[in-house]
């Protein structure tokens, strides 16, 4: 297993194209406040990309539309500062910020895309958008261009129909070119693939990928499937019940899992279950927000528990250089003394 981020210094010298420091958002409610994401730090660098993982109420998604200042009503933004290329946008005017030099594609293109306008005029509309001044005539033949260059075949034909005439797979490529219309820095892509077949998926991936490359863009990838982002993300992020619990590099991470969460995650991995003989699925849920108990909120699904868990609610902390745990017995032997309750990745797998 190699990590993209070893292959020169210049990406760890960059600076960080987006960072993220002490995000908290809660339910904007009076009297019963409820924290849905808690004291959530993370950094992106220009031509990474960053997965940001858990299950289906991890607070994941809503981390994302916090950094992106989509909150949904009745959700807000609590604390915490996030900053592009070093200027914080967590203030007065950040609207007009964001919108300049961050991007967010969305899990089902089908209800983020105008059903009525055609594809090219929304492509155009957002070149526009960025670049005033620009003529219409001008935006359209840009976006067959950009349209091309997301893989539209006959993209000028394209360019004048509308979404309900192309695939999944398509409309995804045309969120995608909307997003890059406007020239970010920091591209954060929603579940982008959940809805699409797995040739599809590669598809999506390995256009997200090109960007990346080409483009220099940062890249938040959020995703539940632990096995896309080991093939693709230099660093990962792995968020339960709001918080993060572990990050580091994608070898490490799932090479040597510190978090017994993230353990049981790996277990979900296809190839992992096949080589296992069997699937070991993960008991009980992720709690609600009202919910949460005091000390560890991975221990009512923890087989490592102890009793100091459960009074004591752990900080994320440097185990190794690189490495951050929420985990008081992070690195014990006792973690890994059971073979069937500790999973690796392959060494030599290629991420």
């Amino acid at each position: 297993m190699t990590d993209r981020a070893d292959a020169g210094p210049a990406l760890r010298d960059t600076a960080p194209a987006l960072r993220v420091d002490g995000l908290t958002v809660e339910l904007d409610r009076a009297h019963s406040p409820a924290q849905l994401v808690t004291d959530v730090s993370f950094d992106i660098r220009p031509g990474e990309m960053v997965g940001l993982v858990g299950e289906s109420g991890s607070g994941k998604s809503l981390t994302a539309s916090a950094v992106a200042g989509l909150l949904p009503r009745g959700v807000r933004l609590a604390g915490g500062r996030i900053e592009l290329a070093g200027q914080a946008v967590d203030g007065d005017g950040v609207r007009t910020k964001r919108r300049d030099s961050l991007a967010m594609v969305f899990q089902n293109p089908m209800t983020s895309l105008n059903p009525s306008m055609r594809v090219g005029d929304q492509v155009a509309e957002a070149l526009r958008t960025r670049r005033k001044g620009m003529s219409r005539r001008d935006a359209r033949k840009r976006a067959v261009q950009i349209l091309d260059d997301v893989g539209i075949d006959r993209a000028a034909e394209r360019a004048r129909q509308y979404p309900f005439e192309f695939s999944g797979g398509m409309r995804q490529r045309v969120m995608i070119a909307i997003a890059v219309a406007g020239d970010p820095s920091v591209l954060i892509a929603d579940e982008p693939t959940t809805a699409l077949d797995v040739t599809v998926q590669q598809g999506v991936m390995d256009l997200i990928d090109r960007l990346r490359r080409d483009l220099g863009l940062a890249i938040l990838l959020v995703s539940h499937d632990l096995a896309l982002v080991s093939e693709r993300c230099d660093r990962l992020l792995i968020m339960y019940a709001g918080e993060l619990v572990e990050t580091g590099k994608t070898s490490a991470v799932l090479g040597d899992a510190l978090h017994p969460y993230v353990n049981a995650l790996a277990r979900c991995i296809p190839e992992r279950a096949i080589e296992l003989g069997t699937i070991r699925s993960l008991p009980g849920s992720v709690p609600q927000p009202g919910q949460i108990a005091a000390g560890c909120r991975f221990l009512p699904r923890c087989s490592f528990g102890i009793d100091a868990c459960a009074g004591h609610h752990p900080p994320l902390a440097e185990h190794v250089p690189g490495r951050d745990v929420r985990c008081l017995r992070a690195g014990e032997p006792a973690l890994a003394e059971d073979p069937e309750d500790r999973v690796t990745i392959r060494k030599d797998a290629d991420v």
